[in-house]
C-alpha cells in the first residue's frame, strides 16, 4: 500500500506543476513567472503539513508517512491551486 500512496503523492505534484505551467501559457507576458510563487507557496505548506502530520502520528510506521506524504501532497495542491486562482484574480484586476 505504500508504493500507491507515494504514486497518487507523485501524482499530485505533477499535477501541481503542470497546473502552473499551464496558467502561464494564459497570463500575459509580463506575468507569466509570476506562476512560479504559487509553486513556492504549495511546496512549503505540503512539506509543513507533512512534517505536522508526522509529528501528529508518528515517525515510527512506514505507512504512517507515506499516507502523511499524500495527505501533504493533497494539500501542497490545494495552496498551488488556490494561488493560481488568487493569481489570475490579481492579473485581471490589473
Amino acid at each position: 500500500m505504500e508504493e500507491t500512496y507515494i504514486s497518487w503523492a507523485m501524482v499530485m505534484i505533477g499535477a501541481g506543476a503542470a497546473a502552473a505551467g499551464g496558467a502561464g501559457i494564459f497570463l500575459p507576458a509580463g506575468h507569466r513567472l509570476s506562476v512560479a510563487l504559487p509553486l513556492v507557496f504549495g511546496a512549503g505548506v505540503g512539506v509543513a503539513s507533512f512534517f505536522v502530520l508526522l509529528l501528529s502520528r508518528g515517525f515510527d510506521d512506514p505507512d504512517v508517512g507515506a499516507s502523511a506524504f499524500l495527505i501533504a501532497s493533497i494539500i501542497g495542491l490545494t495552496a498551488v491551486i488556490g494561488g493560481l486562482g488568487l493569481l489570475f484574480r490579481r492579473v485581471r484586476a490589473d
